[in-house]
This record gives C-alpha cells, structure tokens and sequence, in this order.
C-alpha cells in the first residue's frame, strides 16, 4: 500500500480532524489523552488546496466531548470535525472558538479567588483574537488577568493537563497530593528500628502502618476531601464507577471518610450525596427501627446503590463483612469500593497465606470492584531510596511472603 493510500484510507466509525495548522497536530491529539490501545493517524505537513500545508488526525471508535471541541479551537481554530459512521461522514462541522472557557485552566494571579488549593480550577476566561491563532488570549472575568497564547499552549503539552471530568486533575496528581499528606503527617508510620515491626489485625508484622487516624488537622481534611471526591468523579467520567445514592463508611476511620467525600462532592463537583456508616454495637435505645445497626438508613429505599469507602485493605476480612452488613437494608447495589491505600496483600492470617489477593477476591468471587488513590508498590518506589538497606529488606521479605507484588 502506498503512502498516499494509507493516508486517505476510511474508518468505519470514529471522527477525523481535519485542517489543522501544520506542525499542530500533537498538541491536538495531546488535549485528547486518548487511551493508549486507541488507534490513530496523524498526518503532518499533508498538501492542502485552502492550506497549502495541513495537519489531521484520523481516530478510530472515539468521539469528542463539546469540552474537548472548545480546546482544539484554541489550537487549531479554523479545523474541521468530521463524525464518521459506518464508512461514511454522518457529521461535518467547522469548529469556532467558544466565547468562553470555564473550569480549565487556572488563573495566573495568585490572589484571584478562583485560585483556591484542592479544587479544581473554578475560572471562566473571556476568550479573544483578531483572528490569528498566536494572538488568542484569555480574559480572566474575576481579576482580569490574562493567559496568552504561549503558556496556553505549553499547559495543553503539559503532563499536567487534563480534560477528565470537565477540568479534574489526573490520577497521577491525586495520588502526588494523597501521598505527600500522607508523609508530611505522620499518616504513613515506619518502626523506629526493623527489629519493632507493627502488628496489623491479621497478626501479620508489617514493615509500615497507614493511619488515616493521625489526619486531623484543617489541611488533611480538606486534601483528603480532595482527594476522595476528585476520585470519585474521575472514575465516573472514565465510566468506570456508576452513579450512586450512598457512600457508607465501615466504623470508625471510614465515617470521616464518607462525610469528607460526600462533602467533597458537594463543593467541588455539586453532587448531593447521602452518608452511611455502621455501629459497632446495635443501639438498644431511641429510634430503633431506623439505624439500629446502620446510621442513616432511614433515608434509604429499596434499589439504591451505594459507594463504600474505606482507609486500607489488607486481607479482605472487613470489607466482606461491610458487605454483610449492607444486607440488612434489603435490596441495594454496591457499585464499588473505594480504598485510601492498597496493601496489595494475599488473603489469610499470619501462618496461612492464600494465593489469591484480597482486591482479586472481591472482585472475582463478590463481584465488587475496588479503586484505591494509592497503592504499596508505587507508594514504596516513592520512599525506597530514603530508607536504609535494613528497612528495605523488611519490606522485601514482607512482600515476599504476604505480596501479591514483589517489592525490589
């Protein structure tokens, strides 16, 4: 097949980009963050007769948000879209720049008020040009402040830059923030020598101990509410999370957990969620018949689905019976847990170590799946170089007769 064949051979259903400026057809598909398996042509410098010089991007399967239209106006405005189904164009369009941008990019004046830490940009810029694409700028309407074309440009090619639910941060970002709080708190504890260990439920002698318990101050609660909430969204804008009435957090360091994401995605995001979390004991007094065992079940009703949320998983033995539980509301759906930190352990106890994870059986054998903002292995490549050889061999050993990874 020739060149020119392979560039002009169809799709049968997916969208092509059409009429970008030469030399602009990477930061185009950048914007898009297209999934790695997706597959896509680019085309450089192709001959044009209105151009002279053109770029595209043909994508097999995909389609565009109006968010992502708005973006590759400000990168390529006079470009073409067209929508292709079963071999042939159902939609063609010329995109134009949108008469403002809300909620992507972040203020330069530090002071404005849009600049608030742990929250997603709240800005909207006024957009303007006299036509040229290197004389876009953005207007911002709190402060007045203006992003010129270059730093718009240079963000958009930034690792940094995401479009995930309408200007959230990337995975990569809540984990960095999560796990910075985590360290600059005290929540992820080492033993002061290898030869003290800490003794988790499971009898298990842990080389580290991850306590959501020490984030207690205004500054790891709002990080964590962050964190939690901008999770939550991610993974709903990925459509890798349903929809939900409830987020139940297992007694005790889930119910701060629950309250902070519901709260989170309240403000941050505007979803009004219900809290739910259990009792340790039945209460034997008051309203019974509403939260004997579960607080905030009076709220519930038949057929509503719920998020658990929870600080760690180890072996698997709360999180089954938080399941357990939840049977008492009758007939619900729990669309997933979501879990601070992964331990990425086997099942068992102490001498009796499965084969098989504790992420791996829920998700398999309870058919429940599970999310966690981090996770031992990236968390122990951040902190390994920091710790002396003793302690790295402790981790070592640990996971290699409890891991379902093996730590280097």
């Amino acid at each position: 097949m020739s060149d020119k064949q392979l560039l002009v051979s169809k799709i049968e259903n997916g969208i092509v980009i059409d009429h970008i400026p030469p030399g602009k057809a990477f930061s185009v598909l950048h914007l898009l963050k297209l999934d790695p398996d997706a597959r896509a042509l680019i085309a450089q410098n192709v001959v044009s007769k209105s151009l002279e010089r053109k770029d595209f991007i043909k994508i097999e399967g995909s389609y565009l948000t109006s968010r992502q239209i708005d973006l590759i106006a400000l990168v390529a405005p006079a470009a073409t879209l067209n929508v292709i189904e079963n071999w042939g164009v159902k939609e063609k369009r010329r995109l134009q720049l949108p008469e403002f941008i809300e909620g992507i990019f972040r203020c330069p004046n530090p002071l404005c008020p849009t600049n608030e830490k742990y929250t997603p940009p709240r800005t909207r810029f006024r957009v303007e040009t006299n036509g040229d694409v290197e004389t876009i700028k953005l207007h911002c309407t709190y402060c007045g402040s203006i992003l010129y074309y270059g730093t718009i440009l240079d963000y958009i090619n930034s690792e940094e830059f995401s479009l995930e639910g309408g200007g959230l941060v990337s995975k990569e970002r809540i984990e960095q923030v999560f796990l910075d709080i985590l360290i600059r708190k005290g929540a992820l504890r080492l033993p002061p020598n290898p030869d003290e260990p800490f003794m988790l439920k499971s009898g298990r002698m842990s080389p580290y101990f991850i306590n959501l318990g020490a984030l207690t101050d205004g500054e790891s609660l709002a990080a964590v509410k962050w964190a939690f909430a901008s999770y939550v969204v991610l993974l709903m804008e990925q459509g890798l999370l349903e929809d939900f009435d409830y987020v139940f957090g297992p007694s005790y360091k889930g119910i701060s957990l629950a309250t902070l994401t519901c709260e989170g995605l309240k403000e941050l995001y505007g979803m009004d969620k219900r809290y739910m979390y259990d009792r340790k004991e039945e209460k034997e007094y008051g309203d019974l018949s509403a939260d004997r065992v579960i607080v905030g079940a009076g709220y519930f009703k038949p057929g509503q689905k719920i998020l658990v949320v929870d600080d760690t998983i180890t072996t698997g033995a709360t999180k089954v019976e938080s399941i357990e539980k939840l049977k008492l509301l009758g007939d619900h759906t729990i669309v997933g847990f979501i879990i601070a930190v992964d331990r990425q352990e086997k099942l068992g106890d102490v001498d009796n170590v499965e084969e098989q994870g504790a992420v791996e059986y829920l998700e398999n054998e309870l058919g429940v799946k599970v999310f966690s903002l981090e996770n031992i292995t990236t968390i122990y490549d951040k902190i390994k170089d920091s710790v002396d050889d003793e302690m790295k061999r402790l981790w070592i050993e640990y996971y290699d007769k409890y891991g379902t990874e093996k730590l280097v």
